[in-house]
């Protein structure tokens, strides 16, 4: 299972409308510090950001992928929001 499969069914809690999750690994290769995990961007829009700052839109976010994020991901970018706000 590739880490975008396995991000994809990690945010699947968070009950996505819509979800893009790129992979711009390829645009850090020799990143100074990267410990091996590729840096990715999601755009997520979810009903669970209603009413939640920016900070908590993304801290559910890294909770969601917490595991994910000890090995298989250096860098994780978010564009999180809500149904209206799209």
């Amino acid at each position: 299972m590739t880490t975008v499969e396995k991000l994809e069914l990690a945010l699947v809690c968070l009950e996505p409308q819509r979800l893009i999750i790129q992979d711009d690994s390829a645009l850090h290769a020799g990143h100074a510090g990267n410990t091996g995990g590729g840096h990715y961007t999601v755009t997520i829009v979810s009903s669970h950001f209603e009413h939640l700052s920016l900070l908590k839109r993304h801290r559910l976010v890294y909770d969601a992928a917490a595991t994910l994020m000890k090995r298989d991901i250096h860098a994780l970018s978010i564009q999180a929001k809500t149904p209206q706000e799209t």
